[in-house]
């Protein structure tokens, strides 16, 4: 009775992860976040952009949720304070002086605090850039800017959930 090649490279595959696992190593992005609550407090928006507390606020929410922590009104087990510094609206296409397509720069400072140890992350920005169309009707523009700040806030979110797992893992 013979093994085929799917049952060879199962078995492999299952003796390769064992032996990493009994090492202590574990694969990257395999473990959640140290902390099973949050408490987000109310973002703050240094801006004169409206409601970017409201969109970056739900944005962690969401990103934390994702990530099994319990986002809590109270106290949780960790508390993230968030300051929104900077929103900036910039111009990267443009025909006969007219805007095509616009940037969003947004930066953001971030508190954690667990157990009286404070970590903070300033200048948090998307890690990928963040662009939308400016043309047609003015309502289709603003929609497309509303769709770009939401991911702009996301991008933000899903940024600083890989730096704490980053510096938990120092």
């Amino acid at each position: 009775m013979g093994m085929n090649k799917n049952s060879i490279c199962y078995a492999a595959a299952l003796l390769l992860l064992l032996a990493v696992s009994s090492c202590g190593y574990r694969i990257v992005g395999s473990t959640q976040l140290p902390f099973k609550s949050i408490a987000i407090k109310q973002v703050l928006n240094k801006t004169y952009e409206p409601r970017l507390e409201e969109r970056l606020h739900n944005a962690l929410s969401s990103e934390f949720i994702n990530q099994g922590i319990e986002v809590t009104a109270g106290s949780g087990d960790v508390e993230l304070q968030a300051t929104v510094t900077t929103f900036l609206l910039g111009a990267i296409a443009a025909i006969d002086e007219v805007v095509k397509e616009q940037q969003i720069t947004m930066q953001v400072n971030i508190k954690l605090v667990e157990n009286g140890k404070t970590m903070e992350f300033n200048s948090m920005a998307s890690p990928i850039k963040i662009t939308f169309q400016s043309t047609g009707t003015v309502s289709a523009s603003v929609a497309e800017k509303e769709r770009a700040t939401d991911k702009a806030c996301r991008e933000i979110a899903k940024e600083l959930v890989s730096r704490i797992i980053i510096r938990y893992a120092k």
